[in-house]
């Protein structure tokens, strides 16, 4: 967590350090830095005022549905889930720089402080943050409890919702203290799943509240899912197993933050990984046959570039969860309602690829953007290699993905009448899409700096993106009966794309007419 100061901003922290008389108070002082700097301060306002009022509503809308019917225990374990879920996703975004070390710390540990002033109000600094974003649906979940909760028993769902935050940022510290750079992967998948569980949980969710109304204390099944440990004083009491696993995840949590390290920030991923190398003649027979040669410095620099940015991989990666979330909704070849599914599976992708290419500047170390702003490129010809780069990188090995899905989850013929002509659609809309909701360069860009979808009031072009595409889904699905009309609408748009390839581009023209001479007699 970055301290950001200016000069006269450094000096009155200094000031109020070296002020500091008792322990108590130097690291109030620090901690009050990190909060001004990193999250509200002029330069780095971060403050998670959006996932705030999301989990507000989230909690709102879900407890209010749940709470008929169940016993109080029944209802912590689902008022509980809702935090911790959302808040998993939180830490694993933008919350993240939280559970990393201070790149402030050589300058902080000049001061008159002690390492455990230091990692005090680190931990203040985490449970202030922490504890204000849980609280945004613990207490929707607090006062639309059951009537016979009680005062003591709401109190502690409140409370307990607070440990279970607490809990989940020690779990993932753990994570990325002891596997490094190695755990990427892994907190991305976890950040997907719980995605998905965000997704699907509306829905299936209120399917297993039936199972769930008569409990008053965990099943041997729910003894493996937290929210049921922090629930039980609403039920039967702490007696027997789940009091141990309660108490065990308290002092686990308050041993993390006495002991465990906080790691640095990860660098860059190694670009050679197996996807890539699966790519590989992709990549070539696109570079030669498709890229412009004007286009290739910026095709080659996404292409490696992009998938190891962790900001563009955090924000991104979880909406490819989206497709698979209609699966867990009821996709079914055997139904004419279940097959619609599939198809709209298919075409979910072009849905979100706005926010994919969002986050496109996204990147972590935006002061080399200078390598590129020195190329002898325009800016029109990087955004044409950017986009084919995500083309080969991204959306390629997605449809062929979501084309397996189909084919297993349904039959050959299906998917082979209706990925091709999503995949078209979503290279489509990526290219009437960049210069809307690509506001950056691409990797030019901090994350923190590049807003949220609220910000830009991109809600109605994202609203009508998805009307669009579920009505475009339902078209292909009626009328592309035979494989081969499918296979045709991508081939036509392949041999579009590479006949336009090795036509003058715009600025070859340009450029061209500029440099002709007139001839006089």
């Amino acid at each position: 967590m970055e301290i950001q100061t200016s000069g006269e901003g450094q000096q009155s922290v200094d000031h109020q350090i070296a002020r500091a008389t008792s322990p108590l108070a130097r690291t109030l002082a620090i901690a009050r830095a990190h909060l001004a700097g990193e999250w509200f301060g002029d330069k780095g306002a971060r403050a998670p005022v959006a996932p705030l009022v999301f989990q507000g509503f989230v909690a709102a809308v879900m407890c209010g549905i749940a709470r008929d019917g169940l016993t109080p225990f029944a209802y912590g374990v689902v008022a509980l889930s809702i935090p911790l879920a959302l808040t998993t996703l939180s830490l694993l975004g933008e919350l993240g720089p939280l559970l990393r070390a201070d790149p402030a710390a050589e300058w902080i540990g000049a001061q008159p402080v002690r390492p455990v002033e230091l990692r005090a109000a680190r931990v203040l600094v985490i449970v202030a943050l922490l504890g204000v974003l849980a609280l945004g649906s613990l207490i929707p979940a607090a006062v639309l409890a059951p009537a016979g909760t009680g005062a003591l028993g709401t109190t502690w769902l409140v409370v307990g919702g607070l440990l279970q935050t607490l809990l989940v940022a020690a779990v993932l510290l753990w994570i990325q203290a002891l596997f490094g750079e190695r755990a990427e992967t892994a907190l991305v998948l976890v950040q997907t799943a719980a995605f998905v569980l965000v997704l699907v949980g509306f829905v299936a969710g209120l399917k297993l509240l039936p199972a769930l109304a008569e409990l008053t204390q965990p099943t041997p099944g729910l003894l493996f899912y937290p929210p049921s440990w922090f629930a039980a004083p609403l039920g039967d009491g702490l007696a027997g197993v789940p009091g141990i696993l309660l108490a065990t995840a308290v002092l686990a949590t308050v041993a993390t933050f006495l002991i465990a390290p906080f790691p640095p920030a990860p660098r860059a991923r190694r670009t050679t990984t197996a996807l890539a190398r699966l790519l590989t003649p992709l990549r070539v027979l696109a570079a030669h046959t498709w890229v412009r040669r004007e286009e290739r410095g910026p095709f080659e620099l996404i292409f490696d570039a992009l998938p190891t940015e962790r900001d563009f991989v955090i924000r991104t990666y979880p909406l490819v969860a989206v497709p698979l979330a209609f699966l867990l909704l009821g996709a079914d070849p055997t139904t004419v309602q279940g097959e619609g599914l599939f198809a709209l599976l298919l075409f979910a992708p072009a849905t979100y690829l706005p926010i994919l290419l969002a986050h496109v500047p996204a990147t972590a170390t935006p002061g080399a953007r200078w390598i590129v702003d020195t190329a002898p490129i325009t800016p029109a010809v990087e955004d044409a290699g950017a986009r084919k780069a995500i083309a080969v990188r991204l959306l390629v090995p997605l449809y062929i993905g979501l084309t397996l899905i189909v084919w297993i989850g349904a039959d050959l013929d299906l998917a082979l009448r209706l990925a091709p002509p999503a995949a078209v659609a979503g290279l489509v809309i990526m290219r009437f899409a960049w210069r809307s909701f690509v506001r950056a360069r691409p990797l030019s860009t901090s994350a923190s700096e590049l807003g949220s979808a609220w910000e830009h009031d991109w809600t109605g072009r994202l609203l009508g993106v998805a009307i669009g595409m579920t009505l475009l889904a339902i078209l292909v699905w009626r009328t592309v009966d035979t494989p081969a009309v499918g296979i045709a609408i991508l081939g036509a748009w392949v041999a579009f794309e590479l006949v336009s390839a090795h036509l003058p581009s715009r600025t070859e023209t340009s450029i061209s007419s500029d440099n002709q001479t007139p001839h006089t007699n």
